[in-house]
């Protein structure tokens, strides 16, 4: 029996950890999705909402009954003596009583009940409160389109760095190729050493590119989890194809000619927030109105010498509580100037928004239309530098050039392609911050 409970928790613990170890596998849809829902930022921006819906709820039980109960039992060791003088009527020597008052024990309750009937920023603090709801509710909606713009670059870096790993580990086997080639010449005498060990520099160089892409591409799947929200342990694969999301970036432009600044999300939060400094100034101009509440009351009191037999009273009240500002020497007026002040600031700030906001979408513009020519530029110089290094290279077996110049072609060919996928990774990148500069993302 015990032999079988080990043998269930050995399966427990494996499946758990094959479980943690299995690879989760994303299109770079599937890991914006994913990140929306699940990274860092996104959860507390949801966590964001879940308060401001209880503020709500906090001003609203404001102008709900409040009701309170307290009660207090007193044993009084000592209770304190007092003097009383007394003088005679026919002019005799005053006569001086100690005595105490109260008993020994005394305990009481007391309820109290009251109820806010009027108050003119009670209303509006309300209404602020649910206005402050959607603020977080659209600041979700920036931080979503900033995850979604984090993980898309990350994805596209991971991409890069896997596209490069691939295309070193082929340069890395020509030239293991061409070495082994080149050192079976060199035994029969028909090539010399020189060309060998330069083969052979050659190949050290392409191995150290390889490592260094291996690394690359560790990082950056690193970063593309920590920017989704995944355990830095879990393992990941991606499964997209960097041509398949070129396709389409590469045939773009433009919506910019049709893009409203009012539909961005940061003028959107702009305008919600100019809704709330109007309500503020309402606010602080209700506190020239007076409030008005009700409230009950009652109370219960047990006294006397001894514990089991006590004298007992109680009260109880019902009433009005008014209260009316008459006058506070400019304070409440200054207070009311301030919060319009504040409107003023924040239509400059709306103004500034929309002109930067024009100006964004006209600098990612042109950078994104700079990054294609560019890239298109890169892409086929990576072509005709491929087209010479593979003639280069089959001059060389036939040994029409030498090593040395197959060595500087290669290189050539080597900073082709860097700068083609310098430029794959720009192109992406732009078309990013295009994306979320017309609200696209």
């Amino acid at each position: 029996m015990k032999k079988t409970l080990l043998a269930m928790v050995g399966i427990m613990i494996s499946l758990g950890i094959s479980s943690q170890t299995d690879s989760l596998e994303f299109t770079l849809q599937e890991a914006l999705n994913y990140a929306t829902e699940n990274a860092f930022d996104s959860k507390s921006a949801a966590y964001d909402i879940d308060v401001a819906e209880k503020t709500v709820w906090e001003y609203i039980a404001i102008g709900l009954p409040q009701i309170s109960v307290d009660g207090q039992l007193t044993d009084n060791l000592a209770i304190q003596e007092n003097v009383i003088t007394m003088t005679p009527e026919d002019g005799s020597d005053p006569m001086r009583i100690k005595t105490k008052f109260g008993q020994k024990y005394n305990w009481n309750a007391t309820g109290n009940v009251s109820q806010l009937l009027f108050d003119g920023s009670y209303i509006l603090g309300v209404k602020a409160s649910k206005i402050y709801v959607e603020i977080s509710e659209k600041n979700k909606t920036k931080t979503e389109i900033d995850v979604r713009q984090a993980v898309a670059e990350a994805y596209y870096v991971a991409l890069i760095a896997k596209k490069n790993l691939e295309t070193f580990k082929k340069n890395l086997e020509v030239n293991e190729q061409t070495l082994k080639e080149t050192n079976a010449y060199y035994e029969n005498g028909f090539r010399e050493l020189t060309d060998v060990d330069q083969l052979r520099l050659m190949v050290n160089n392409s191995r150290n590119m390889v490592l260094d892409a291996e690394r690359q591409l560790v990082i950056a799947k690193a970063v593309l989890k920590y920017s989704m929200g995944i355990r830095i342990e879990q393992a990941i694969k991606l499964s997209d194809e960097l041509n398949n999301l070129l396709n389409p970036v590469e045939a773009t432009i433009t919506q910019g000619d049709n893009f409203d600044v009012r539909s961005h999300i940061d003028y959107s939060i702009l305008e919600t927030q100019e809704v709330v400094q109007k309500t503020l100034i309402k606010n602080e101009k209700s506190k020239y109105l007076p409030t008005l509440s009700a409230f009950y009351n009652i109370s219960y009191i047990e006294f006397g010498d001894d514990f089991k037999s006590l004298d007992n009273t109680n009260s109880q009240m019902l009433g009005l509580t008014l209260a009316m500002p008459i006058f506070k020497s400019g304070m409440q007026h200054a207070r009311v100037q301030q919060e319009e002040i504040n409107y003023l600031k924040l239509q400059n700030q709306m103004l500034q928004m929309e002109e930067g906001l024009k100006q964004q979408l006209m600098v990612a513009e042109s950078n994104f239309k700079n990054a294609q020519a560019t890239y298109l530029n890169d892409k086929e110089g990576e072509e005709i530098a491929y087209r010479i290094y593979d003639r280069t290279r089959i001059k060389f077996t036939n040994g029409l050039v030498s090593s040395t110049e197959l060595s500087q072609i290669e290189g050539q060919y080597i900073q082709s392609q860097i700068s083609f996928i310098q430029s794959t990774l720009n192109l992406l990148d732009t078309h990013i911050k295009y994306q979320k500069a017309i609200n696209q993302l």
